[in-house]
C-alpha cells in the first residue's frame, strides 16, 4: 500500500519494522508520489510522500522527533512555487548533516553523478526513471552508508 501524503501532518501513521529503511519521496507529481513509493515498498522499506519542499522539511523534522529518521530522501530538484528542491535539501542537511539524499530531476544529465557527489547528494536519478533503476540506486545508497 502506498502511503502518498497530501499533508505533512499525517506521514508517520506506519513506523518502518526492524530492518526496514524508512524512505522520503518529495515530487510535486502525484503519479510519480506513488510509482516512487510502490516501488521502495515492494524493495521491503517504508515511504512516505509529499508534494513539496516545505512538507519535506516538515516531515522530515516530525520523524526525526519520533525518533522514525528517514535513511534515504528521493529529492525531486524541479518543485514549483515555494521551497525548491535544492533548499530543502539544504534546510534536511541543517536539520541532519548525515542525511543521503538522492536527487531526482528531468535535468540531469546521466554522467552528472560525480557533479551531484561533491555537492554532497548520495545519489542521482534523472527523470523519467523505471523501476530498476531506482532501485539499483537504493542500493548503491544504502550499501555505501553501511
Amino acid at each position: 500500500m502506498s502511503n502518498t501524503l497530501t499533508a505533512p501532518h499525517i506521514a508517520h501513521h506506519q513506523a518502518p519494522q526492524v530492518g526496514q529503511t524508512n524512505i522520503l519521496v518529495v515530487d510535486d507529481e502525484q503519479a510519480m508520489q506513488i510509482l516512487a513509493s510502490a516501488l521502495i515498498e515492494r524493495l521491503g522499506h517504508a515511504s512516505h510522500a509529499v508534494g513539496s519542499g516545505e512538507e519535506a522539511i516538515d516531515a522530515f523534522k516530525m520523524a526525526k522527533e519520533t525518533d522514525q529518521p528517514y535513511g534515504v530522501v528521493v529529492m525531486d530538484l524541479a518543485l514549483p512555487g515555494g521551497i525548491s528542491g535544492l533548499e530543502a535539501t539544504i534546510a534536511l542537511k541543517q536539520i541532519d548533516p548525515d542525511v543521503k539524499i538522492i536527487v531526482s530531476s528531468g535535468y540531469l544529465e546521466q554522467n552528472a553523478r560525480n557533479a551531484a557527489l561533491e555537492n554532497g547528494f548520495a545519489g542521482i536519478l534523472p527523470k523519467p526513471y523505471t523501476g530498476e533503476r531506482l532501485a539499483s540506486e537504493l542500493r548503491y545508497v544504502l550499501k555505501k552508508s553501511d
